[in-house]
């Protein structure tokens, strides 16, 4: 299976799309939409060909061939089932296009705060490394009893080096036990996903994308004509966060016998109080998929005023500390001569 970037995605279900609209059968679009893409996507989309051309449906050619998720795939099934990919395809790419923004609204608000804090590392050790062993013998010939402040930067500074040698073993030995932890065990892939969830406006940021991936795919799914139970089946297997997946999960069997969605969501914890009336809403007028897909443009909304917060936060905190940092090596450095300067005067 290739991976693809989500631009790469889009913009195959996009032309995939137009071809077959404008009348081309789904050999033919595929075989025109290979100008358009790398060496390494077009032999993808060859297999894809080939496996279409042995009587083999789009979804599954897509699902050896193109990492795409389960709820997409079965959008797309669906679509092929019903006679109407054009517009399964289109919605498959809405998704995709949406759930990329959010990324690229997310990194691009936690970009400034890394780069001070990047920065912030830099000038730290640049003091310590740079100016400090120049100082440091200057300090220790006054022959005074050094401030406390003055001693704690002295000793940080001669010993950084065996700090980073230290720092950079544990990171060698304490971050691949733990990817591989994480990977092997459930119950403490479960545990860190609890600890994120209680994460102070981190946590919220979490449940909110995963709440916006499982109401935009489930209402994508809804809306291209796809059964409630397939579709809920299909979307709630995307889930990252385990404490809401495994709700979720837990909830299929209601689901599958008969219980309104909106009855199964009351009881997932921290859902948006709008979450469940629009659901209802939707279910009964009969738009439960645009329903879904209205309360998924608002989750996208929360998470881009939440990272508005949390930027707004991080950055003068960020700024605090630097002052604090470059401050106290000041301080360590002035203090010493004016108790000098003050002893001479006396």
């Amino acid at each position: 299976m290739s991976k693809w970037s989500r631009c790469s995605k889009a913009l195959l279900l996009e032309n995939l799309e137009m071809y077959i609209s404008s009348g081309l059968n789904l050999h033919e679009a595929i075989q025109t939409v290979c100008s358009a893409f790398s060496k390494k996507e077009t032999v993808c989309l060859k297999n894809i060909q080939i496996m279409i051309e042995q009587g083999q449906t789009l979804s599954r050619a897509f699902e050896n061939n193109i990492d795409l998720s389960k709820a997409l795939l079965g959008l797309i099934e669906h679509g092929e089932s019903s006679g109407n990919l054009p517009q399964a395809l289109k919605l498959a790419r809405t998704i995709i296009e949406r759930e990329d923004a959010l990324i690229k609204s997310c990194m691009s608000a936690l970009a400034y705060p890394v780069i001070i804090g990047i920065f912030a590392c830099v000038l730290t050790i640049g003091l310590m490394r740079g100016v400090m062993p120049q100082i440091i013998p200057l300090l220790k010939s006054l022959h005074v009893q050094l401030p406390l402040i003055t001693r704690i930067v002295m000793y940080s500074s001669e010993n950084i080096g065996w700090f980073s040698l230290y720092t950079l073993i544990l990171s060698t030995i304490i971050f691949p036990v733990g990817i591989f932890t994480y990977k092997k065990f459930f119950n403490f892939r479960l545990l860190c996903h609890k600890l994120i969830i209680l994460t102070p406006i981190v946590g919220n940021l979490f449940r909110q994308y995963n709440l916006s991936l499982f109401t935009r795919s489930l209402g994508g799914l809804l809306f291209g004509g796809a059964s409630l139970t397939y579709s809920y089946e299909q979307v709630s297997q995307k889930i990252f966060l385990l404490p809401i997946k495994i709700y979720l999960n837990k909830q299929y069997e209601n689901i599958s016998q008969g219980v309104s969605l909106s009855s199964a969501l009351k009881k997932l914890d921290h859902i948006p109080n709008y979450a469940v009336p629009l659901v209802q809403a939707g279910e009964a007028s009969g738009s439960l998929g645009q329903s879904l897909m209205r309360i998924s443009d608002i989750l996208d909304k929360d998470i881009e005023n939440s990272l508005k917060r949390l930027t707004a936060l991080i950055e003068p905190l960020m700024m605090i500390g630097i002052g604090i940092v470059i401050g106290g090596i000041a301080l360590s450095i002035m203090m010493p001569i004016y108790d000098v300067s003050r002893a001479l005067q006396h």
